[in-house]
């Protein structure tokens, strides 16, 4: 009675813990879609404003000819306007021409700084729009930037969701097993195993329950490391090699097995070749699956 009390606590936790990791795992799904549409809203903005600065740069390049064009045609009637004053003092001094003529040559000069007058003021106003111009587009790329900014950030945050529901995805293994097996079919499990009566070895353990990792066929490596760090294996049988951290290591058997989300025990078998010496003290055994590591466990030789 008392022990189905306590299995029956037992899974109401073990519910609610998967309860809450389901739960959480939708939530990170649902942030890093919604980061993925913030990426692609700034990345369209930036496209925009890039726009923007290419018709603004260009209208500036336009205008900053017109100036300099105004500016030389100004320079050009100024100096004009002086050789006529010059000329209209000297004429009047050599009596070339009449008071009445000089004063309607000096009227017409007038007239002519006058426009040149307002060509200036104009061109004024040309350096200050252009100037206006000039700070627009400088704080349009400094908005660039912090889109920029704004992108790496949500790209930096996405990849860190990504490895969030990755790891929580990941399955654990504990609870390791070990049995040598004999001719008859017998198994004789222990921790302790005399080193001349290991011919082949099964190894098990148990796969926690996990409501976020999907179901389906996994790979199970096994790795069996001496004492001396050195993976034991019998390539004729049961060994290979595997993808970790994008390089090939050896494992000393695998298991094909499905997975179903519940606990459950998976368990393979490593055949020790004839002529392979096993070193006395501790074997670790190490399990990865999809290039994670997900449980190690240890026996012993003697």
């Amino acid at each position: 009675m008392r022990a189905g009390i306590i299995a029956g606590v037992l899974l109401v936790v073990v519910s609610g813990i998967a309860g809450v990791l389901y739960w959480k795992l939708r939530q990170t799904r649902q942030e890093n879609i919604q980061l993925t549409e913030e990426k692609v809203q700034l990345e369209e903005e930036i496209r925009e404003l890039d726009q923007r600065i290419t018709s603004m740069q260009t209208e500036l390049e336009r205008k900053d000819i017109e100036l300099s064009e105004k500016s030389r045609r100004i320079e050009e009637l100024a100096k004009e306007l002086e050789k006529a004053r010059a000329r209209i003092r000297k004429y009047e001094e050599q009596g070339r021409i009449s008071a009445r003529q000089a004063e309607e040559m000096r009227y017409k000069t007038e007239q002519m700084a006058y426009y040149i007058q307002k060509y200036q003021e104009r061109i004024k106003q040309l350096e200050e729009e252009n100037e206006r111009l000039r700070a627009k587009t400088e704080e349009l790329e400094a908005r660039i930037q912090r889109k920029e900014t704004e992108i790496q950030q949500a790209q930096a945050e996405k990849e860190r969701l990504e490895v969030k529901v990755r790891a929580a995805s990941y399955l654990k293994a504990i609870d390791f097993r070990y049995a040598i097996l004999r001719e008859n079919g017998k198994e004789e499990w222990d921790t302790e195993f005399r080193a001349r009566k290991i011919h082949k070895l099964k190894v098990c353990f148990t796969l926690l329950e996990n409501e976020v990792a999907e179901e389906g066929e996994r790979t199970a490596y096994v790795v069996i490391s001496d004492p001396t760090n050195k993976v034991i294996t019998n390539f004729s049988t049961s060994s290979g090699y595997f993808t970790l951290m994008d390089s090939e290591q050896p494992f000393s058997t695998k298991v094909v097995f499905r997975y179903n989300k519940s606990r459950q025990e998976v368990c393979a078998i490593y055949e020790r070749p004839s002529d392979q010496e096993l070193h006395k003290g501790t074997y670790v055994v190490s399990v990865f699956c999809e290039g994670v590591q997900i449980g190690q466990g240890q026996f012993q030789v003697k």
